[in-house]
C-alpha cells in the first residue's frame, strides 16, 4: 500500500490532471479533427493557451469535491454523514455561480472565489436538473440522459474509504442530475478507476478490468465501453482507434476514450502525449482529456504534471487545496476540516 503522503500526492494529482486536460480540450471542444488541424498544423492542439482556463468540467468537479468534503468532515465530527445531500448542496452552489456576476458578501468556500463566476459552456441537462426542486436517483430518474456530466465531477469520490463506496456513491451524485443509466454508471466506474490506482495502488489495466466487471452489473454498454478501450489500447496510439469508440457525448464513450489514452500511453513521461491524443479527435474533447489527465494524474501523482502547463492553469491553487484534502481525509492525514463545516 502507498504511503498516507503519497495518496494526497495523487489526489492533488488527480484533480490537476484532470483540470489540465480539461483546459487544453475547450478550446477544440466542438471542432472536427480536420479543423483543429487546419488551425494547429498536422498534430493539432499540443499545448494549453498562455492563460489556461478551468472548462465547465473542473468547475463542477471542484464543487463536488467541496460537496464531499463538507459530509466527510461533518460526519468525522459527530454529525450525519450524508455525502449524496452535501454533494447535491454544492452543486447548487456552483448553479449560483452560473447566475450571478460575482460573490455576495460574506460568501464562503468556493463560492467566495470570484473567477468561477463564469459560464464555461455547461451542458444543458446539468443547468436544468439542478434548477428543479427534486434531484433523481439510480431508482428515481428525474430524465433519461446518459450524457457526460455526471462522469465530469466524479473523479474526487474516488478517494472515498473503499471501492466500492467510492463506486456507489460516485453513481449517485451522478444521477442528481444524469437519470440515463449510462450517465451514472460510467461515473461510478471513473471513481472506482481512480481509488484503485491512486489509493491501492493498482495497476491501472487492473483497476480498468476490475471497474469493467463491476459496471457490468447495472450497464452493459459502459462495461463494454472500458473492455473495447483495452483491446485498443494494445494496439497503440492512434486517432482512428478513438474514432471507433465514440465521440464522447455520453459518458460510456467519454470514459472509453478517456481510459483508452491513458492506457495507450501511459508512462510517466507521456503524460502531455497522453492529453494530446484525447483532445485531438471530432468530439468532446474537455471531457475526454480530462479523464485520461485524471487518471493518469491518480496513478503517477503530480510529478508528472507538465511544470510550465500548471503555470498557466487558472485557479492551480484552489484545485491544489481541494486535491489535498480529499487525499488527505482518505489517509487519514490533518488537514483543515472548518473550512468544510461552515458550508451547508
Amino acid at each position: 500500500m502507498p504511503t498516507t503522503s503519497a495518496v494526497v500526492d495523487r489526489a492533488v494529482g488527480c484533480l490537476l490532471g484532470g483540470a489540465l486536460g480539461d483546459s487544453l480540450g475547450t478550446l477544440v471542444e466542438y471542432s472536427p479533427l480536420e479543423d483543429i488541424r487546419a488551425e494547429f498544423g498536422p498534430d493539432g492542439l499540443t499545448e494549453p493557451a498562455p492563460q489556461a482556463l478551468l472548462g465547465d468540467a473542473t468547475q463542477m468537479a471542484l464543487f463536488a469535491g467541496e460537496g464531499y468534503l463538507h459530509a466527510w468532515t461533518t460526519g468525522n465530527s459527530g454529525g450525519q454523514w450524508r455525502p449524496v445531500e452535501s454533494t447535491a448542496a454544492a452543486l447548487r452552489r456552483w448553479l449560483l455561480t452560473q447566475q450571478e456576476d460575482k460573490p455576495a458578501p460574506g460568501a464562503t468556500g468556493l463560492l467566495a472565489e470570484p473567477e468561477l463566476y463564469v459560464s464555461r459552456a455547461p451542458g444543458l441537462t446539468s443547468l436544468r436538473a439542478l434548477e428543479e426542486p427534486e434531484l433523481g436517483t439510480p431508482d428515481r430518474p428525474r430524465n433519461t440522459s446518459k450524457g457526460c456530466g455526471g462522469l465530469d465531477r466524479s473523479t474526487p469520490i474516488g478517494f472515498s474509504p473503499t471501492g466500492e463506496m467510492a463506486y456507489q456513491l460516485a453513481c449517485q451524485c451522478a444521477a442528481l442530475t444524469h437519470g440515463g443509466v449510462g450517465g451514472w454508471s460510467s461515473a461510478g466506474a471513473l471513481a472506482l478507476i481512480v481509488h484503485l490506482v491512486a489509493v491501492q495502488q493498482r495497476r491501472l489495466p487492473a483497476a480498468v478490468d476490475q471497474a469493467a466487471g463491476r459496471v457490468l452489473r447495472e450497464d452493459f454498454e459502459t462495461a463494454n465501453a472500458l473492455a473495447e478501450a483495452a483491446t485498443l489500447s494494445r494496439l497503440g496510439a492512434s486517432v482512428g482507434h478513438i474514432e471507433r469508440l465514440g465521440q464522447g457525448w455520453i459518458g460510456p464513450e467519454a470514459l472509453a476514450i478517456g481510459v483508452y489514452c491513458a492506457l495507450a500511453l501511459p508512462k510517466p513521461e507521456q503524460f502531455a502525449d497522453a492529453i494530446r491524443l484525447a483532445v485531438n479527435h471530432s468530439g468532446h474533447s474537455d471531457s475526454t482529456a480530462a479523464v485520461t489527465g485524471s487518471i493518469l494524474g491518480a496513478r503517477h501523482g503530480t510529478a508528472v504534471l507538465p511544470r510550465n502547463w500548471l503555470a498557466r492553469l487558472e485557479l492551480a491553487d484552489v484545485i491544489e487545496r481541494i486535491g489535498h484534502d480529499l487525499g488527505a481525509s482518505c489517509s487519514g492525514e490533518p488537514f483543515n476540516e472548518r473550512r468544510y463545516l461552515g458550508l451547508g
